[in-house]
């Protein structure tokens, strides 16, 4: 038996000590969550105004063209639960706090990250940024992420010496690359098939989490605004209206009977068109400027509304 034990030790020891090299490298390496959390850190007292969100807040808001002091904590697949997750996280800290700005996309109210294809991002959050988005173990290492992931991640960054930091110091995520035009047009109904199930569940438990945004302020003196972003139209053609409709309704309700609550509709927007989007739902360099400066005009006039 001692035998058999010894031999085990010696065969997994090689193989412990790989895990342990690949978890301490991967780790190593800078990415955006860490970016976000690391600046959350030091500068939380300071930001006047906090952008959260999904991907189309991560692309679609620049906070250097914003007049007050900003920052861009969304990030991809984020949903709204991890957005109140990260108030909660720096909860007193939001000392010169005066808007919390969320993205309400169509998906938003349907859907939540711990529940849905990309789950495995909830480690990044473990991880990088504190919160325990997550009570599997497994997701509190990287080496038990996605195998080919990592492989790519160790050889981009320690052979190739690429950075894998996509996002700028205030927060934001420029897209690198351009579309084709054919696959530009096609990601719009893909994205709306991938966007559209209506499930009550998922709502229900949204419109909690919204309402807690809302007193989170509310008891802060802060403002919310919720903002529907900019589609292109291949896009929004193909949305469900009952899931369209469902979720226009409840950001309308909310923003009538809660004071310190904004809502504003910009799917079909006109000030945008095909040369704002790096694809159908997504906005490029050009249309996150001019979405930063459209959601700011929108803060502005509110504050003097309020004074």
């Amino acid at each position: 038996m001692r035998q058999f034990l010894k031999s085990t030790f010696l065969f997994l020891l090689p193989i412990l000590v790989l895990g342990i090299l690949a978890e301490f490298l991967l780790r190593h390496i800078p990415n955006d969550y860490e970016l976000k959390s690391n600046y959350l850190k030091v500068h939380t007292s300071e930001i006047a105004v906090l952008f959260l969100g999904s991907s189309h807040a991560f692309y679609g808001i620049n906070p250097a063209v914003v007049k007050e002091k900003s920052f861009n904590a969304a990030y991809v697949s984020q949903s709204l639960d991890l957005d109140d997750d990260i108030l909660e996280k720096y909860d007193t800290n939001w000392k010169s706090l005066k808007f919390i700005v969320v993205p309400i996309s169509y998906f938003s109210l349907y859907s939540s990250l711990r529940h849905n294809d990309e789950s495995w991002r909830l480690k990044n959050y473990a991880i990088y940024c504190g919160i325990e988005a997550t009570d599997d173990v497994f997701n509190h290492f990287e080496i038990f992420g996605q195998f080919e992931q990592n492989m790519d991640k160790l050889y981009l960054y320690y052979i190739k010496k690429n950075s894998l930091l996509t996002s700028s110091y205030l927060g934001w995520g420029e897209h690198k690359t351009m579309m084709d035009k054919v696959a530009f047009l096609n990601s719009g109904t893909i994205a709306a098939k991938r966007h559209t199930g209506i499930n009550e569940e998922y709502f229900a438990k949204n419109k909690v989490v919204l309402e807690r945004i809302i007193s989170f302020a509310k008891q802060r003196n802060i403002q919310v605004l919720f903002y529907t972003p900019p589609a292109y139209k291949t896009y929004f053609e193909h949305l469900d209206v009952k899931q369209l409709n469902q979720t226009v309704h409840l950001m309308t309700d909310l923003a009538a009977h809660c004071k310190n609550v904004t809502y504003v509709n910009l799917l079909r927007d006109n000030s945008f068109d095909i040369s704002d989007f790096h694809d159908a739902d997504h906005l490029n360099k050009l249309g996150a400027k001019k979405l930063s400066v459209m959601l700011d005009g929108v803060i502005q006039k509110i504050n003097l509304q309020n004074k």
